[in-house]
């Protein structure tokens, strides 16, 4: 009785073993894109919610490196704000670095631009720094 116990137990664990080994087996890393897809999705997300010290985060390390979160939130004024960005194609042409496309509402709070967001697109550049990717601002 005690070695039929044994035996299914052990049975048990081999089973268990080789479904955790077959899952793991299974799970395949992003590829840049996704994870610049992803990534950028969140930066813009942020961005349109106003959220510009988290959106820094998102920076390059150069570039935290000689500008502080403050000085980088207090660029934003508040004449517009972005409506439902989104990240539309992420093109990586180098292992390094990718080109990511985002369209996005501009919604003017000035005189004689009306209610309706004006649609723009715009280019980021994303680069691979110390196995992370990071939006690299130009100015």
């Amino acid at each position: 009785m005690k070695s039929h116990f044994i035996k299914s137990l052990v049975s048990v664990g081999a089973l268990t073993a080789v479904a955790v080994l077959a899952g793991c087996a299974a799970i395949t890393p992003a590829t840049p894109e996704a994870t610049v897809q992803k990534r950028a999705q969140e930066r813009v997300n942020l961005m349109q919610a106003r959220e510009f010290t988290k959106a820094y985060a998102y920076l390059t390390p150069s570039y935290r490196a000689l500008n502080g979160a403050d000085a980088y939130s207090k660029s934003f004024g508040s004449g517009a704000s972005w409506v439902e960005p989104k990240v539309d194609q992420v093109k990586c042409p180098d292992s390094d670095r990718c080109l990511v496309s985002v369209t996005v509402g501009v919604q003017v709070v000035a005189p004689g631009f009306g209610t309706k967001p004006l649609p723009s697109t715009m280019w980021e550049t994303w680069v691979l720094e110390d196995g992370q990717w990071w939006f690299h601002k130009y100015n």
